[in-house]
């Protein structure tokens, strides 16, 4: 099988951790042909999408992970999978690729289906679950947020576009300044904020959780540095072996279908203290994490589900 990877360029991975590359060696192992594309390389001759794609044999020395093979003008309906990995924010250009993918044959798979990834907000998505998630408002009207603020102990406000733990301000009642604060991250009121409860649970981490069409593969606990709130890797956080519950089970019984009939194969669902918190369906991380703990090649079941 020809699988291509759309994704950010590959001096700048760091192989050692990233998801993307494990997926990538995964299909090389299994004797797939690999090749690497930027998503601004995407152009159209009348409805055929194409790319100068680049064939890469994946080396497991993370010092040394991609060797260019060879480099072809080529039209991606003769790949047998597209892979979106290029890091949020899901922005005008990321709208712009997942629309000309949405031009590809139905022979070509996709991960994740390209109208997916427009309508699932990794933030918003969740809201689609009320009974799993903490009490929440979305709004970037400065009186509406300084509302919710005053009626909870503790309120999280993130950006609607935010991504890897950026932008995240916590503030309470009565906090000085609060108005000044709102006025900064919904940008004079111009850009939507979401405003949730905060929840005590998170000092304990926050567990990632990906899924295989679906079906829950394994789980890391993201636990914040010392000092600090904010359990995002990229945010200087660490990742811990952890185990899916019960509850967890439950919200990814919740899911499933939903998330199966939109094309989604491959997700990753946050959860503190049992609550849903966000569905990452653009490019899902901690995979490198979760096989290590786990001593589990999902990073192999993943590209063989494709077969």
């Amino acid at each position: 099988m020809k699988h291509g990877f759309i994704m950010d360029p590959l001096g700048g991975v760091k192989a050692y951790k990233d998801t993307t590359y494990f997926l990538m060696l995964a299909a090389e192992s299994r004797g797939h042909t690999v090749y690497y594309l930027d998503q601004s390389d995407l152009y159209t001759v009348g409805r055929q999408v194409r790319a100068p794609l680049q064939e890469v044999r994946v080396h497991p020395d993370v010092k040394e992970p991609f060797t260019i093979k060879s480099k072809i003008d080529t039209a991606l309906d003769d790949l047998d999978v597209v892979w979106i990995r290029t890091d949020p924010p899901v922005d005008r250009t990321y709208i712009y690729t997942t629309l000309l993918l949405d031009l590809l044959p139905a022979n070509v798979k996709v991960v994740n289906r390209p109208s997916s990834i427009r309508d699932w907000n990794e933030k918003l998505a969740a809201l689609a679950y009320p009974t799993l998630t903490p009490t929440t408002v979305v709004s970037r009207d400065k009186e509406i947020i300084r509302e919710f603020v005053e009626t909870n102990a503790r309120t999280v406000l993130k950006p609607i576009d935010g991504h890897g733990g950026k932008g995240i301000i916590f503030v309470e009642p009565g906090e000085t300044g609060l108005m000044d604060i709102i006025q900064s991250i919904t940008v004079s009121g111009s850009h939507w904020v979401i405003a949730q409860k905060y929840l005590d649970a998170a000092t304990e981490g926050d567990k990632r959780i990906l899924l295989l069409n679906g079906q829950p593969l394994g789980a890391v606990l993201r636990l914040h540095a010392e000092g600090e709130e904010l359990n995002n890797l990229d945010q200087g956080g660490t990742a811990l072996a952890s185990e899916i519950t019960d509850r967890d089970r439950e919200i990814c019984t919740t899911l499933k279908d939903d998330l199966c009939n939109a094309g989604v194969v491959f997700a990753g669902i946050d959860i503190i203290g049992g609550m849903l918190m966000e569905i990452n369906i653009t490019s899902p991380t901690g995979l490198q994490e979760m096989c290590r703990f786990d001593d589990c090649a999902y990073h192999e079941e993943i590209v063989d589900s494709l077969n």
